[in-house]
């Protein structure tokens, strides 16, 4: 399935793309050039509901020895991801802004990097 570019307003980002997109890695239209993401508290936001779904599936299932409760709780955690994933909007980006985003993130993993030698 195809996303609609928020440039172009074409149907040209892929799934994936927009599933791994973020503010230091955009996903790329082929029909403008153009970089979008997905907000990151929107990206978590799907991850968290599909595991606290998947958790609470698998914790019922154990304590009531139901693998019909756990099965189902399984199938309605993917159908909320991938339903989730459809519905979320793509935002445009500059690649400065990019570029920025991608030197940020390799900096604080430096910081990181350096406290822990120390820790």
């Amino acid at each position: 399935m195809k996303h609609i570019c928020p440039h172009c307003k074409a149907a040209g980002i892929g799934g994936l793309a927009k599933r791994w997109s973020s503010r230091a890695n955009p996903a790329e239209c082929p029909a403008c050039s153009g970089l979008s993401h997905v907000l990151a508290s929107t990206s978590s936001g799907i991850w968290v509901a599909g595991i606290v779904i998947f958790m609470f599936a698998l914790i019922g299932g154990l304590a009531l020895h139901s693998g019909l409760l756990f099965v189902s709780g399984a199938v309605l955690a993917a159908a909320v991801n991938v339903l989730a994933w459809r519905r979320a909007k793509l935002y445009p980006i500059s690649r400065e802004s990019a570029g920025n985003a991608a030197r940020a993130g390799w900096f604080v993993a430096g910081v990181y990097a350096f406290i822990a030698l120390f820790h």
